[in-house]
């Protein structure tokens, strides 16, 4: 445990790679086979639409979730890719930069602590769905605005949103983050959603 009393600042860790959470993933799933297993509505294809939808939503993060490390080094954060030949649950044999580069913004995937400005776990840290940050490395002009209402989220001017699934234990990433310095203004969800364009 990072924390020695219920007052002391957590422990700054190096090359500590967050462990794996299967929350998100296990709950997409369960999901799927329950309306598959006990269609809701009189239209089996929409149920079936949605079964299909939970199903593969949860393999895709299940995936992801064996593939990617969240990884904190000396000065940055890093999402990375196991080596394991064979995905699973088995221990990790090594780690790697990722092969693609993200692909919103064709940049790497590894982020300095100082240019963080926010960072918030939604729609909680007790129900994590998914993991946002923003930062002030990626240069302006290649900086993008949230799509699919994620903007109403953080309306503010400063910096460049990330979201990724919350296949890291959300807890372990709040005790990093905190201990590297890693800004945080305020909630992903707070006044800023009330706000008028």
């Amino acid at each position: 445990n990072a924390f020695t009393t219920a007052d002391a600042k957590p422990v700054a860790k190096v090359d500590y790679v967050v462990e794996r959470e299967y929350f998100v993933p296990l709950t997409l799933l369960m999901v799927g086979f329950w309306l598959a297993l006990f269609p809701p509505s009189d239209n089996f294809a929409i149920d079936m639409i949605g079964a299909g939808f939970h199903l593969w939503f949860g393999s895709f993060i299940g995936y992801q979730t064996m593939k990617t490390r969240a990884v904190f080094n000396k000065d940055s954060f890093e999402l990375m890719t196991v080596t394991n030949k064979q995905l699973g649950i088995a221990p990790d044999t090594g780690l790697m930069p990722k092969k693609y580069k993200n692909y919103v913004l064709g940049t790497t995937n590894k982020w300095r602590y100082d240019s963080f400005v926010n960072w918030d776990f939604f729609p909680s840290i007790d129900i994590p769905i998914l993991v946002y940050f923003k930062e002030t490395q990626t240069p302006k002009e290649l900086q993008k605005k949230g799509s699919l209402g994620m903007r109403q989220m953080d309306r503010r001017e400063n910096g460049q949103m990330h979201w990724f699934p919350a296949y890291a234990n959300v807890r372990q990433l709040r005790e990093q983050f905190e201990a590297h310095g890693c800004q945080k203004i305020g909630p992903v969800h707070g006044e800023e959603f009330m706000t008028k364009e």
